[in-house]
């Protein structure tokens, strides 16, 4: 998530043109030097931003920034807090389907809330999978000595070890998308017995990952959110969540001509391995929402 200095009006935050790591052993010193901020909070930085960098930086030191990432060749700019967009709170949606005149939502209920979500109004599709973060932690934190921690070199040992882990991992979309569906008399057993089919884990150790979508609609302006936990009539229902992103997103891309798709949305719906759509949990999911429609509203003009 973006590191937020201060919350004072007037103040400006620092956005990149395009997602992309960033690398902490490289960038991080420049980061503090532009800044003038600790270490720590720029490694932070470059760890959880999702396209947002800072937030509440003063404008010399934004600007100071964007010139520090530009010799690096990559591209950001200084905006005014104000103008960078905040998303309503996400509307959680537990069942819908996709018709052609629009997204139905017979599961929400309350005021202003239309049951036919307007295709001609949409806005926005952004879509991630979310990690256990359980399954990110095993292996770096379960086999060192808990008590080992409270020393500075084991610190940063775990520090480093996390950082590794998000530069390089992979989500394997490709090789989840080719396994089978669930054994036929294994879900008929399933069903017959009121139970719920277990959740495979997915391939390469993620866990049971969670997957968000978020739909934002013009008019009027909302925020739906579909998660691994919403039932979309009329689609297939797998035992793997990915799987079903995979098929939900390739639903709503047919329905988005007017719409702007996230990198993320594009990756996922083309079944493309990748680690860009993965997030550490929902608040760098939102991060990466605002940014993506701030970049939209940008193209509008």
């Amino acid at each position: 998530m973006a590191v937020r200095l201060s919350r004072e009006p007037g103040l400006f935050s620092v956005l990149l043109a395009r997602g992309a790591w960033l690398d902490p052993a490289l960038l991080a010193p420049e980061i503090s030097a532009a800044m003038k901020l600790p270490r720590g909070d720029s490694v932070r930085a470059c760890r959880y931003q999702r396209g947002i960098l800072f937030e509440g930086a003063a404008r010399q030191a934004a600007d100071a920034l964007v010139d520090t990432l530009k010799l690096h060749a990559i591209e950001a700019l200084a905006v005014p807090d104000d103008q960078v967009p905040i998303l309503p709170r996400p509307v959680q949606v537990s069942l819908a389907s996709i018709g052609a005149d629009g997204l139905h939502t017979p599961s929400l209920q309350g005021a202003g809330m239309p049951q036919v979500w307007d295709w001609n109004n949409l806005a926005l599709v952004c879509s991630g999978i979310l990690l256990d973060p359980a399954q990110q932690a095993a292996g770096i934190v379960d086999k060192m000595d808990k008590a080992a921690l409270e020393e500075a070199d084991d610190r940063a040992l775990l520090a480093q070890r996390a950082l590794e882990r998000a530069r390089t991992r992979v989500f394997p979309l490709a090789e989840e998308l080719r396994r089978g569906d669930p054994e036929v008399a294994e879900a008929l057993q399933a069903a017959l017995a009121g139970a719920r089919l277990q959740q495979p884990e997915a391939v390469g150790g993620y866990g049971r990952i969670g997957t968000v979508v978020d739909i934002v609609f013009g008019r009027p302006l909302e925020r739906l959110r579909l998660t691994e936990k919403s039932r979309v009539q009329g689609l297939a229902r797998t035992g793997s969540v990915a799987r079903n992103l995979h098929t939900l997103l390739k639903a709503l891309v047919e329905q988005s001509d007017n719409a702007s798709l996230s990198g993320t949305t594009i990756a996922l719906a083309a079944g493309a391995d990748s680690g860009d759509y993965l997030f550490e949990d929902a608040g760098q999911f939102d991060d990466y929402c605002r940014w993506a429609y701030y970049w939209k509203l940008k193209r509008q003009g």
